[in-house]
């Protein structure tokens, strides 16, 4: 599982946002560019903060940078013999995890096994 914590990174890239009042639009994948209005900012980058930073099957806990690939994840899982209960759509090859929380997005199984909001037990945000 590649690591890439850019955590430092995006900080220092959001801060100078803020600090020049510059609007930022964040962009992991891109496969979900096509849902919502356009936005007239400069993107920010969050596809390469990635990688899984912890996992206990047993517990059924996953923890994983935003930039994580849906796919990379549910492989992981499906090693497993586990799935993402909200079965979240993807869009494309490049879908992320941060893509999955940021839409909210949740698939066919959501009256049954609830939305991704209901699974996701806390994050940290830059």
């Amino acid at each position: 599982m590649p690591e890439h914590d850019r955590t430092e990174a995006l900080t220092d890239a959001v801060r100078a946002a803020r600090e020049s009042g510059a609007p930022v639009s964040i962009l992991g994948g891109g496969t979900k560019e096509f849902y919502g209005e356009s936005v007239d900012a400069a993107p920010l980058a969050v596809a390469g903060h990635a990688g899984v930073v912890a996992y206990e099957p047993t517990e059924l806990v996953l923890t994983a940078r935003s930039g994580t690939p849906l796919a990379e994840i549910e492989a992981l899982l499906a090693d497993n013999g586990q799935m993402l209960a909200f079965e979240p759509p993807g869009f494309g090859d490049g879908a992320t995890l941060g893509g999955v929380v940021a839409s909210g997005l949740s698939g066919p199984r959501r009256p049954w096994g609830g939305s991704v909001r209901d699974h996701v037990l806390g994050v940290r945000i830059v």
